[in-house]
């Protein structure tokens, strides 16, 4: 085991170091074409950096593996640390062991040489393994996003604001319907780039126990919302518009071949 290894063996994902520099990133030169760039670098309210990249891949030293990815440590105020809690800035993220109002930037990344992060402070990001979790699986939201066509965010727009809108009013009915989901998902039949796209939208529920409505409810809310969408040139309606179900009621060709929403707040 080389001394490279010895220095990175006890770092993980979400683990990350104070005061160890800004944001180095390329910007177009002055009068040149695109591919001639210099160098930028931002230090404005970046106090460190966190790694996220997987674990297997910060402690594995092969070949040329030198690098990881490391995305900004921010302070943000109370105004956005409370649209975090309700799952409107999706970009950013909670890590644990930092200052309540420092958070991860998922904007922005950049490659750090591990033989640099080797010398730096390694904090631990998380002490409890659920936040830790829901760090990589903030992660897995931000750069798994599906590119969903124009035309289709255009036409449920509407619907994903109905979505937002009530999700955090405790005393309304939807409020209670929407809080009672884990994700919303669409289905596209034979798929996303056919002349004629047949949608369906699949409603993943919370387990039965921590569902707030039964989903006769929660079907109603659904299927009223969805008849409101007005699908332009090229899209329609599956005969099965709304599948509904928990985790365990729902196949795994449901999850694999639809594609999650823009609905990250569902995950608050």
């Amino acid at each position: 085991m080389t001394n490279l290894d010895v220095s990175l063996k006890d770092w993980r994902q979400g683990d990350f170091a104070l005061d160890v520099g800004g944001f180095v990133f390329a910007t177009p030169k002055t009068g040149s074409g695109q591919f001639e760039f210099e160098v930028g670098y931002e230090t404005e309210n970046i106090v460190g950096w966190v790694v996220i990249s997987q674990t297997c891949d910060i402690i594995r030293c092969t070949g040329d593996r030198f690098y990881v990815a490391v995305s900004p440590l921010i302070t943000i105020n109370e105004q956005d640390i409370s649209a975090v809690s309700r799952g409107r800035r999706p970009y950013l993220t909670e890590i644990e062991n930092t200052d309540a109002n420092v958070f991860a930037d998922l904007r922005r990344f950049m490659s750090v040489d591990k033989r640099l992060m080797s010398t730096w402070e390694r904090r631990s990001g998380f002490t409890t393994s659920d936040k830790r979790q829901r760090f990589a699986a903030a992660l897995e939201r931000k750069f798994g996003q599906f590119a969903f066509p124009d035309e289709f965010d255009e036409a449920v727009k509407d619907f994903r604001q109905r979505v937002w809108s009530r999700h955090s009013k405790s005393e309304s009915e939807p409020g209670r319907v929407y809080r009672s989901l884990m994700q919303i998902r669409f289905l596209a039949e034979p798929n996303w780039t056919a002349s004629l796209r047949k949608i369906s939208v699949i409603a993943i529920m919370k387990d039965e126990i921590e569902q707030e409505v039964d989903r006769h409810k929660i079907a109603e809310e659904l299927k009223n919302s969805l008849e409101k969408i007005q699908w332009p040139y090229g899209y329609e309606w599956r005969n099965n518009r709304l599948i509904l179900g928990t985790t365990s009621e729902l196949t795994a060709g449901d999850v694999i071949f639809s594609q999650r929403g823009d609905f990250d707040f569902l995950c608050y």
